[in-house]
C-alpha cells in the first residue's frame, strides 16, 4: 500500500475503535444498577480510554473493566502504527523533496549555454514542450510547487521552485552560463523585472518576453527584451489566417509541430565559417544539402526574401530554410553555427 492509504487505513482503525468502544461500553454498562449508561458516557469513556487519559471508571463493572483494557491495549497498538505511518510520510517527502531539490541543483550547476524558462504557466508549457522536442538543455523556474510537481509526472526536465524575479535564484539558474531567457510570468511587471536583471546578469544573453498589455511591449524592448510576444495578439492573428487562408496555415502548422520531418529553422554564418564571405551561387548550398535559402537576415534585422544567387553572405547573417534534421547538420557544418 502506498502512504495515503495506509493513512486512509489507520484513520479507519482510529474511528471504528471509536465505534466499537461506544457501543460496547453501553451494551456492557446498560443494566448497571450504580449507574446506567448513556450516548455521552460511553463516548467519553471510549475517548478517554483510548488516549490513555486518565479518568473515574463512572463505577463500572467487571466486563466493563475488562473491556477497557482491551480496549487500551487494542487502543495503543493502533495509534503507534498510525503515529510511525504519519511520522514516516512527512519524514521520507521531506526528504524525497530535500534530495530532488539537490540533485536539480547539482544538474543546473553542469548546464552551459543553455536556456532559461521563467514561469511554466499556460504559456511557458508549450516554451517547454518546444524545448524538449529541440532536445536543447534548458532549465525552467516556477514559483508552485504543484505546478511543478503536475509537470514533472508527465515530462523529465531539470528546473527550480522558486520566484524568477529573485536575482539569487536566476544565479542559481546559470544566468551568466546561459545562451537565452524566456520569461513568460502572467504579469507584465514581473517580466519587466526579469528582463531588467537577465540583461544586468547577463549582457550577451538573448532574451524573449511575454507581454500581457499592448503597450507593454515597447517598454520590455527598451529594459532589454530581443523579442516582445502577445499571445492575445498572435492568437488572433491565427484565428483570422485560419479562416482567411486555412491551407496556408496548415502549411505552417505541419512544418512547425512535425518534430521528425522538415521544419522551418535558421542556420547563423559563423566567422571563418565555409559560407563566410562568398556568394550565395558560389557555397553550392543546395547542391550540399538539398536545401534553398528562402530569406536571409541581415546584421541590421532586416530580411530578403528569395536571395539573389550574387547575395553575399556574411558572418552574423542568418539563412531560413525549410530542412529536416540531417539537411539542417550539413547546413551547420557550412555556417559553423554550432547551436
Amino acid at each position: 500500500m502506498n502512504y495515503q492509504r495506509k493513512i486512509l487505513f489507520a484513520l479507519v482503525m482510529l474511528f471504528g475503535l471509536l465505534v466499537i468502544g461506544t457501543v460496547g461500553y453501553m451494551v456492557l454498562e446498560k443494566d448497571n444498577p450504580q449507574h446506567g449508561w448513556q450516548l455521552l458516557d460511553a463516548i467519553y469513556m471510549t475517548v478517554i480510554t483510548l488516549t490513555t487519559a486518565g479518568h473515574d471508571d463512572l463505577e463500572m463493572s467487571d466486563s466493563g473493566r475488562i473491556f477497557t483494557i482491551l480496549l487500551l491495549i487494542v487502543g495503543i497498538v493502533v495509534f503507534t502504527y498510525s503515529v510511525t505511518i504519519a511520522t514516516a510520510f512527512l519524514i521520507e517527502g521531506q526528504l524525497q523533496s530535500f534530495f530532488r531539490q539537490q540533485k536539480m541543483i547539482r544538474t543546473v550547476h553542469k548546464l552551459s549555454d543553455h536556456y532559461i524558462i521563467c514561469g511554466l504557466g499556460d504559456t511557458g508549457v508549450h516554451v517547454l514542450d518546444e524545448m524538449l522536442k529541440a532536445e536543447v538543455d534548458f532549465v525552467g523556474i516556477e514559483a508552485e510547487e504543484e505546478r511543478l510537481i503536475h509537470l514533472t509526472d508527465t515530462r523529465n526536465f531539470p528546473y527550480l521552485h522558486g520566484d524568477a524575479t529573485d536575482d539569487e535564484l536566476l544565479m542559481r539558474a546559470g544566468i551568466e552560463r546561459a545562451r537565452g531567457l524566456v520569461t513568460c510570468l502572467s504579469r507584465d511587471q514581473d517580466n519587466l523585472f526579469i528582463v531588467i536583471s537577465a540583461r544586468k546578469l547577463n549582457p550577451h544573453l538573448r532574451i524573449a518576453s511575454k507581454a500581457v498589455e499592448d503597450n507593454s511591449a515597447g517598454k520590455l524592448i527598451i529594459a532589454g527584451a530581443d523579442e516582445v510576444v502577445l499571445p492575445d495578439h498572435i492568437g488572433g492573428l491565427r484565428l483570422a489566417s485560419g479562416i482567411l487562408q486555412p491551407h496556408l496555415v496548415g502549411f505552417l502548422d505541419n512544418i512547425t509541430q512535425n518534430q521528425d520531418g522538415a521544419q522551418f529553422t535558421e542556420s547563423v554564418i559563423q566567422r571563418e565559417a565555409p559560407l563566410d564571405g562568398i556568394s550565395l551561387k558560389a557555397g553550392n548550398i543546395r547542391e550540399q544539402t538539398g536545401l534553398v535559402v528562402i530569406a536571409i537576415r541581415d546584421n541590421d534585422g532586416t530580411f530578403l526574401y528569395n536571395p539573389p544567387g550574387d547575395k553575399k553572405m556574411i558572418a552574423g547573417d542568418a539563412l531560413l530554410v525549410i530542412a529536416n534534421r540531417k539537411q539542417l547538420q550539413i547546413l551547420h557544418k557550412l555556417t559553423g553555427d554550432l547551436s
